[in-house]
């Protein structure tokens, strides 16, 4: 199978590199004791790394006579969030866990800036699990992730063994060095206001040329992990897919019900002249519905409405604005050394003010909500970079426009809180922390345990701050 060429991206990761050892040839404990069903469990130690935790969230049973007897194996889901709260994930979807019959496994460890060592044995710890404690379908394990943690679960299915697809949030892949190992279903998910819109929307020429089963899935959101009822597509699609496969046998009311689904989305976007999102709702059900059922109608449907001049001419504008913002980010990345304060202050303007000419187009607000994001996120990138490095002026001059870019965040704050205590400036650094405190920080742990914070411990204004935080 050729490489992935053309999918590395701006936020590289190493290519991740896993041992092919066969771990499925281990037995499962049936004498432990499994944690109650039906309920998360926020930290359970891997059993061959200890220092390494996850979540967990096993289906409840069936209720008494209402289902299959004897034992079960779940499918599983292990899902990567770029700030190591395993907890999140199974937050949002144990509901599509408990209805789908998948066990969650949310990892502790896995954030985004570990290397990828790191990475790597923070899989291997949980597919240990997974292989040697857990009723678990090994047939059917899949791997979800959003942004940093999207990049994590691809890079592991591309090199990790039995991987039967990932849901991918929010991110591509990382630096794809080498030759691809394993080939497996890909579903990407991202919002239409996401920075890394373009970045996912460009995976399917690659995708289809190294033959991945795949679909990527826009939603109306920003960068953020998927609300419930667009990851139920996820699952829908892993689903549909086992059954595609001859590993869940047909289940022709599950089939019909998502027929009913795509219709009435389509019917939906049709009434609110929406002929964009219908397109997308009829080529996510032949996607889904291909080789299970008939999908002419929606074939016909798709056709009919690629006809439409309404159609056409807003394919061709969300082109063109593609365009536009690709090029306003290279404009950014020119003018981020070259540029002082004031200009800053009115391209932020620019895009927040919704008065900049010719902004009549839906399209021209959602490139304004992924300009800011993307440059919310460079901003705390090289301000990380310049307080690392001990750059004070670039981390000043940074964490400046970064305020501006989201002034209701409150990273700047907390940032140039640092900044202060490195000067032992101790009132304006905690000046800054109520600031980010009444922004809705609330991080206890890392303030406490920030090291830059220890010499305001003995003031009487660090105690009466740490009484406001919730």
């Amino acid at each position: 199978m050729k490489p992935l060429s053309g999918v590395l991206t701006a936020c590289i990761l190493p290519a991740i590199l896993f041992s092919c050892s066969n771990g499925g040839s281990g037995q499962v404990n049936h004498s432990l004791t499994l944690p109650k069903q039906g309920v998360i469990h926020e930290r359970i130690a891997c059993s061959a790394d200890t220092s390494k935790t996850y979540a967990l969230f096993i289906p409840a049973p069936p209720q008494k006579g209402k289902g299959e007897t004897g034992t079960k194996l779940f499918p599983v889901i292990i899902a990567f969030d770029p700030h190591g709260s395993g907890v999140l994930p199974l937050t949002l979807y144990k509901s599509l866990a408990q209805q789908f019959g998948f066990m969650l496994i949310g990892s502790n460890a896995s954030e985004n800036g570990l290397s990828a060592d790191e990475y790597q044995k923070i899989v291997k710890a949980l597919m240990f699990d997974i292989h040697h404690i857990y009723p678990a379908d090994t047939n059917r394990i899949y791997l979800l992730g959003f942004s940093g943690g999207s990049r994590v679960a691809s890079m592991a299915a591309m090199y990790q063994y039995q991987v039967q697809g990932v849901i991918a949030c929010g991110a591509g892949f990382g630096s794809v060095q080498d030759a691809v190992r394993f080939k497996f279903d890909y579903f990407g998910i991202v919002g239409t206001a996401d920075f890394n819109l373009d970045e996912m929307l460009r995976l399917d020429e690659p995708l289809a040329g190294a033959g991945f089963r795949h679909f990527i899935k826009t939603f109306p959101g920003k960068h953020a992990w998927p609300p419930l009822e667009v990851m139920e597509d996820g699952f829908r699609w892993i689903t549909l897919n086992a059954v595609r496969d001859g590993v869940l046998p047909p289940d022709s009311l599950f089939i019909s019900s998502v027929i009913k689904t795509f219709n009435a989305r389509i019917n939906e976007s049709e009434r609110c002249n929406q002929p964009v999102a219908a397109a997308d709702a009829c080529r996510e059900a032949i996607a889904f519905l291909g080789g299970l059922t008939s999908t002419e109608s929606f074939n016909q449907e798709l056709n009919k409405i690629e006809k439409l001049p309404e159609y056409n001419s807003r394919v061709a504008y969300h082109l063109k604005v593609m365009s536009q913002e690709e090029e306003e980010k290279q404009e950014i990345l020119d003018a981020f050394q070259s540029k002082g304060l004031s200009w800053w202050k009115e391209k932020i303007k620019s895009y927040t003010s919704g008065t900049r000419k010719g902004k009549t187009n839906p399209e021209d607000t959602l490139k304004d909500h992924r300009m800011i994001a993307f440059l919310t996120l460079f901003c705390y990138m090289n301000a990380n970079a310049a307080m690392s490095l001990q750059d004070q002026s670039a981390a000043v001059r940074i964490i400046a426009i970064y305020e501006m870019a989201d002034a209701t965040n409150p990273e700047p704050n907390y940032m140039r809180a640092i900044l202060f205590a490195r000067r032992s400036e101790q009132e304006a650094a905690i000046g800054q922390l109520k600031i980010a405190i009444d922004k809705g920080f609330s991080d206890k742990q890392r303030l406490t345990l920030q090291k830059e914070f220890i010499p305001l411990n003995t003031l009487p204004a660090w105690s009466g701050m740490l009484k406001t935080m919730k």
